[in-house]
């Protein structure tokens, strides 16, 4: 949100210099130039590129709505849970958004989404073939041999380990 109102005010200062301009010296202008041109660069990284501040802008929009979600990276990888009473499965996390969830004694095969909070520790996974999102809560250990992943929600409980 910080560089939205930045750049909205770069903006601003860029017009109200453009208007003042005509009333200072070329030397005045010149220094409020380039104080604008440092405070966009400092604050926002705009380098006076207009086509890198279109990509930035692009890039910052996606992070902000949950698009370009690096926090999916946390659990990405295809994790297995091998486990008599409540059967094995196969999770696999992409890293960006895209998931899918086998039975593998089940039979049952879907794919979907995901996303994760870091802050809340919770992870929002939609497969096709489920009624509605679940959310999970999530927890990862290592130890010397095995990173795994428990996945808690109400109905359902996974201790998956990462295959490596």
């Amino acid at each position: 949100m910080k560089k939205i109102f930045g750049a909205f005010a770069a903006v601003i200062t860029a017009a109200i210099c453009i208007t003042s301009m005509s009333a200072c010296s070329s030397e005045e202008g010149n220094k409020v130039v380039s104080d604008a041109k440092d405070y966009l660069q400092s604050e926002i990284g705009f380098n006076g590129n207009v086509s890198d501040a279109a990509s930035s802008a692009k890039e910052y929009i996606k992070d902000e709505i949950g698009l370009s979600n690096t926090s999916n990276k946390v659990i990405e990888g295809t994790w297995t849970q091998e486990d008599k009473t409540n059967g094995d499965w196969e999770w696999t996390f992409d890293g960006t958004n895209k998931c899918t969830l086998k039975g593998i004694t089940t039979g049952f095969e879907g794919s979907g989404t995901y996303s994760v909070d870091e802050d809340a520790k919770t992870v929002t996974v939609n497969i096709s073939g489920w009624e509605k999102e679940k959310v999970y809560t999530y927890k990862l250990s290592q130890t010397l041999s095995d990173t795994k992943l428990d996945l808690t929600e109400k109905y359902s409980h996974y201790h998956l380990k990462l295959n490596k």
